[in-house]
């Protein structure tokens, strides 16, 4: 399946509130996760979705 832009955004546009709301999951196990820790977290999807966008993205040539 090819990584075109609509589905760039709209991975990008669900996991942000994921993000945010992972706090709240964490919170009801009484672990607090402070928000730089999410904001960290969010960073390295964002950047793993980049370069997977990259390497699959409709430009590429390695995507069957």
């Amino acid at each position: 399946m090819r990584l075109t832009k609509a589905r760039a955004l709209i991975l990008i546009a669900f996991s942000v509130p994921i993000a945010i709301e992972l706090r709240t999951v964490a919170g009801f196990f009484n672990v607090e996760l402070p928000l730089i820790a999410v904001a960290v977290i969010e960073f390295l999807f964002l950047a793993l979705l980049f370069v997977l966008y990259g390497l699959y993205g409709e430009g590429s040539e390695s995507a069957a």
